[in-house]
């Protein structure tokens, strides 16, 4: 691209460049070219998304990001971002036993157990039967009899671009703007996937969308990840590809599930579907789905579907008895019950966790996306922590709590509690709901409910805003 711009505007006969010389047609071709080729190469190529100081991580581990990365790349990528506040509401030490996982005196297990994290587009708590008694997951209402459960799980944010911090990293979205598109993205994190690879497992993240959606597989590589699989890796594309995000859940999933098979064990894969996402297309076969009064709902019921003939194939597999299967969703979507427009409502999504190795069970704990590794790795026995903002909710000193920030107020959940806090550190909302409600009781500003969730707030604040400002892990 230089070699041409260099071309187009080299000086002409002494004393006039090439670009002015010729007719008004052939100016205006010459001018359209080198803007359109400056634009391209400015943004990277012909990408989704413009280049950023993340997608070094591609090429180089996250830590060397701003050295492989040029000063105006820097500036570009940062330009017009805010700054986050840096609070500092206790002692540091008070802050960090309350929020971050401390490490258990047992032993780790000597059998490594596979993991298959199966995260579900737009699943929210809403279209379940085994949550909310609608007819549209009848499979997961199925698994959810021989799961543990966890009824109050909430997501850390609203959008999928949110989802893989809070998962992997353990990263909440505490900002106005996304994580993976802040001035922080290129913070040295590391993600379960490279925790899991210390320890000796095979891991892999699969996405049947372009593989630069969202930044993810930037992102993941920075921080650990060795082995994406997106839509330019799927065989079949030309066949199952959607007409417009990817590929369809189901031959997706199956081929997931051949991935597994083919993998040296232990392993720790993850998959993220993408058919109940706007426009809500379906396979011409799976017209007769169950429907409801919202596009997305037959959507929903086609990757349940899905998930159905995943695990039709997965339980005739040799690794399959030693298997975890957790599912989850990324965030909420649409609703007719002005409910799920709340607080609260607006982030409840459904927690399963699936094995022939674990007991039924549901834990009525309020858990995050935040808590899902570090609960995982309750249920191994890895005393390591994972250098992440979650919990486990198996430790009985975890009270159990939900964080996500709405239109520039910071919020904790504790069912049925919400708490929320402006940045200059005063309450507005303290209230209890149950859930499916539209009454809201107002609770008074005292009592050992609203100062227990004030203080964890205030110390998920102040880990979370050192540790993206002075580059290091909470």
């Amino acid at each position: 691209m230089a070699l041409v711009m260099v071309y187009l505007l080299a000086p002409y006969k002494g004393y006039s460049l090439y670009l002015y010389k010729g007719r008004w047609w052939n100016r205006g071709i010459k001018y359209t070219l080198a803007l359109s080729l400056f634009i391209i190469g400015a943004r990277g190529g012909f990408r989704l998304k413009p280049l950023s100081t993340v997608d070094s991580g591609q090429y180089a581990d996250g830590r060397f990001a701003p050295l492989i990365s040029s000063t105006p790349m820097q500036l570009i990528s940062t330009w017009g971002q805010k700054d986050i506040t840096e609070f500092k509401f206790m002692n540091a030490e008070e802050a960090r036993r309350l929020v971050l996982q401390a490490p258990s005196a047992e032993n780790p297990a000597n059998r490594k157990t596979n993991v298959v994290v199966l995260v579900v587009e737009s699943l929210a708590r809403d279209y379940t039967g085994f949550l909310n008694g609608q007819p549209y997951t009848p499979f997961l209402d199925s698994l959810s009899k021989l799961s543990v459960v966890f009824p109050y799980c909430y997501a850390n944010g609203i959008r999928s671009i949110e989802m893989v911090p809070s998962i992997f990293c353990g990263i909440p979205s505490l900002m106005d703007q996304q994580y993976l598109n802040s001035a922080y993205a290129s913070n040295h994190r590391e993600n379960a996937f490279s925790y899991f690879e210390k320890q000796g497992y095979a891991t892999a993240f699969y996405h049947g969308a372009n593989n630069g959606t969202m930044r993810f597989q930037s992102f993941l590589k920075s921080t650990g990840l060795q082995n994406y699989f997106g839509i330019d890796e799927y065989p079949n594309t030309s066949i199952d590809y959607d007409g417009s995000w990817g590929i369809y859940d189901e031959p997706y999933l199956q081929y997931f599930g051949q991935q597994l098979t083919k993998s040296k064990e232990p392993f720790f894969f993850s998959l993220f579907t993408l058919s109940s996402h706007h426009p809500y297309r379906v396979p011409d076969s799976y017209k007769n789905l169950p429907s409801g009064p919202l596009p997305i709902h037959k959507t929903i019921a086609y990757t349940d579907q899905a998930i159905r003939s995943f695990f039709q194939y997965a339980q005739k597999q040799p690794w399959f008895s030693n298997t975890i299967f957790i599912i989850t969703g990324d965030h909420t979507s649409h609703s007719k019950n002005p409910y799920f427009y709340s607080q609260t409502g607006h982030y409840e999504i459904p927690l399963l966790f699936y094995s022939t190795l674990l007991k039924p069970a549901i834990i009525n704990k309020t858990v995050s996306q935040c808590d899902i590794i570090p609960t995982l790795l309750g249920y191994l026995n890895q005393h390591k922590p994972f250098p992440g903002m979650g919990r486990n909710a198996l430790d009985s000193t975890y009270p159990g709590y939900s964080f996500h920030r709405d239109n520039g107020i910071n919020f904790i959940i504790q069912y049925p509690y919400t708490l929320g806090m402006n940045d200059a550190g005063k309450v507005t909302d303290f209230y209890s709901r149950i859930r499916n409600s539209t009454t809201v009781t107002h609770m008074q500003k005292e009592g050992e409910v609203y100062e227990n969730m004030l203080h964890y707030l205030k110390a998920y604040l102040q880990v979370y805003s050192h540790s993206l400002i002075h580059n290091t892990n909470p």
